[in-house]
């Protein structure tokens, strides 16, 4: 490591969604918090209340797994909120938990990133891949990223535009903006050709990063799936980011 350069560790996974979304009994939801029961029981919608469930299940095992002082304590005693601005929080015993989660939901998978750093924020989506209407890059790309995707071959471009997306969602979670923002605001172009199950760095471009902050990105393929990771830091020092994917049997 250089001199005066700052190591920091990413740790993520991708799992299957929790099995169930509706009609639960209160023992199935003995790992939820008070909180997260009073959330989800005033949520309607199946699809809405499968994806919810998930992205905890992942991610409260995903922080058990790689915390020390929580592998002991329920899931209960960790809670996921959410702040003003849409994004999650953790809590243990009502005590803020330093660090910063992101999680994303998308058909039979959930996803999940966690650094424990307190000056950097991440964020990550997981999207299937998918064809698109035309009018969907109108509305959310920028002119260099519709040349991109147009400029692959028929098969690939429906990988590139979820690509595209994904890191886009990625990184507006990053910055906390979410989509309160034009998506057009960042601009994410490849440094090489995205692969299966490898990370290839992602440029990002644009007017949201504060001055003296910048945002970093990766993505890959998984399956069918596009995985994207962003992570917004301080310019100095200078960091070097190592990503750990979690794998673990609940």
């Amino acid at each position: 490591m250089r001199p005066f350069e700052q190591m920091i560790e990413i740790y993520w996974c991708l799992g299957e969604v929790f099995p169930h979304g509706e009609n639960l009994t209160s023992s199935e939801l003995g790992w939820l918090s008070l909180t997260e029961k009073e959330i989800f029981e005033r949520m309607r919608f199946p699809k809405r209340r499968k994806e919810w469930l998930s992205g905890r299940w992942v991610s409260k095992h995903l922080l058990k797994d790689q915390l020390p002082a929580l592998k002991d304590i329920p899931l209960s005693s960790l809670s996921i909120e959410n702040e003003e601005d849409g994004s999650p929080v953790v809590k243990v015993n009502d005590q803020r938990l330093m660090g910063c989660l992101s999680l994303s939901h998308r058909g039979d998978k959930a996803a999940a990133a966690w650094s424990g750093e307190g000056n950097i924020s991440v964020g990550i989506d997981a999207e299937w891949i998918e064809e698109r209407h035309p009018a969907f890059l109108n509305d959310y790309f920028t002119d260099r990223e519709i040349e991109w995707v147009s400029s692959g071959i028929e098969e690939e471009r429906a990988r590139r535009t979820t690509m595209l997306w994904s890191a886009k969602e990625a990184g507006l979670k990053a910055l906390k903006l979410g989509l309160s923002v034009d998506s057009r605001r960042i601009e994410v172009l490849p440094a090489g050709q995205i692969q299966q199950g490898e990370w290839q760095d992602l440029d990002y471009y644009g007017d949201l990063p504060a001055t003296g902050y910048h945002l970093k990105g990766w993505s890959q393929q998984r399956g069918n799936y596009l995985i994207s990771l962003a992570v917004y830091f301080p310019a100095k020092p200078r960091i070097t980011f190592t990503l750990h994917e979690i794998n673990f049997s609940v």
